[in-house]
């Protein structure tokens, strides 16, 4: 279809949607006036999309604008999709709080030093003394940066942006620029103190190469003008910008720079590793003693936070696992039924599927269920990967 034809079918729709207006400025029956309602939002959905199978069309941005405005369609209805698009990304305050993320200790200090103190101390953060306005947040995946983030999030009373590449990049040409724009720019809008995480820095801020597509430069371009203008406008200086990346080293050195903190969120240390795995077995019925716990705490080394929660999620289901086999069971004293064995004082055979699925009880979690988990849940960080954190961390970062 030619760029004619969705300028006929976008000033059609532009009229019915005035027409409907008209109707609803003087409908009275509730029935219609709903219908009326909904057509209208359909008419901005359609226009929406006619819109941008305009600019996709076209060869260049100014083409784009010339064709929206000769068929009576302003810049404006997009200014809304990309403003609509940016408040999507805002978060609402969770109930993840910073002593539920174990260890990291010193990147939760930094964290708090730049964005909970200036919140609750202004006064301390006067003359040349500033809070940080920009942490970049490395290490393996599956670490604790994205929980740091929500952490964060928790702790505030201000607006959270939460981010991924996916929100910035767009397939129209230009399209990308003005939404990094308009999210720092919606963002130095907010009363009070901004936060901008965006996850997986690394995809739009590769090390820029003489062969890459010429708009991957123009996306990189507008972020580090934005990320500048966090310490040169007046309008940014409550803007808290935070990234998260698994790779660091494959950062453009301009992107690295404007980090005023670079800091290495490594793989959780022995006390932290014990801490997620009481996070994750939570109350469910287990007994284990403090020999075991160390056990699994020796056994669990080089295991990412994300590694453990997967690890323990398949111990816990060990017993449940066991219930599905059962052919023998006994009465509890409370009149519940748990397997035994054979050759047990009152057992009685059955399989699950003939006993009152309310009544079946398994049994506690014991040190086994785990180390039968341990042999099929392995480490996914590499030593090799390891080694390329330390070697970054020892040029360009900070251990957190």
């Amino acid at each position: 279809m030619c760029n004619q034809d969705l300028g006929v079918i976008l000033s059609s729709c532009k009229k019915t949607a005035e027409l409907t207006d008209m109707l609803i400025s003087v409908e009275t029956e509730p029935t219609r006036l709903a219908g009326l309602r909904q057509l209208k939002v359909t008419l901005a959905h359609h226009q929406h999309t006619l819109v941008d199978k305009l600019c996709w069309t076209n060869a260049s941005t100014t083409s784009n604008e010339e064709n929206l405005h000769d068929h009576g369609v302003s810049t404006d209805a997009r200014d809304v999709r990309r403003r609509m698009d940016i408040e999507d990304t805002i978060l609402t305050k969770g109930c993840l709080k910073f002593d539920d993320v174990a260890g990291l200790l010193k990147a939760k200090q930094i964290l708090k030093e730049a964005i909970i103190m200036p919140l609750q101390f202004p006064h301390l953060f006067t003359g040349g003394r500033k809070p940080w306005k920009r942490i970049l947040l490395y290490g393996p995946p599956g670490t604790g940066k994205s929980r740091l983030a929500q952490a964060v999030s928790s702790e505030i009373h201000s607006t959270f942006y939460c981010v991924s590449s996916s929100d910035l990049v767009s397939s129209y040409v230009g399209e990308s620029e003005k939404l990094i724009k308009q999210l720092f720019q919606h963002a130095a809008s907010q009363r009070g103190r901004s936060v901008i995480f965006i996850d997986e820095i690394d995809s739009i801020c590769r090390a820029r190469t003489s062969r890459e597509e010429e708009y991957t430069r123009r996306i990189k371009t507008e972020l580090l003008r934005q990320m500048e203008g966090v310490d040169m406008s007046l309008d940014a200086s409550n803007i808290f910008l935070m990234c998260a990346t698994n790779c660091p080293w494959e950062l453009d050195l301009a992107f690295l720079r404007r980090f005023q903190k670079r800091i290495y969120i490594p793989l959780p240390d022995r006390e932290a590793r014990l801490s997620l795995l009481r996070l994750h077995i939570g109350d469910c019925p287990m007994h284990m003693s403090a020999r075991e716990w160390e056990l699994l705490a020796e056994r669990t080394d080089g295991y990412s936070g994300s590694d453990i929660a997967t690890f323990v999620a398949d111990a816990l289901i060990q017993p449940v696992r066991h219930l599905q086999t059962a052919e023998y069971w006994k009465y509890t004293s409370d009149g519940k039924v748990c397997l035994c064995e054979k050759d047990c004082p009152g057992a009685f055979q059955a399989l699950i599927s003939d006993l009152p699925p309310d009544d079946v009880l398994a049994r506690d979690v014991n040190i086994e269920d785990f180390i039968q988990s341990l042999t099929t849940n392995k480490s996914t960080v590499a030593a090799c990967e390891l080694e390329k954190f330390d070697n970054f961390t020892n040029t360009y970062g900070q251990a957190g």
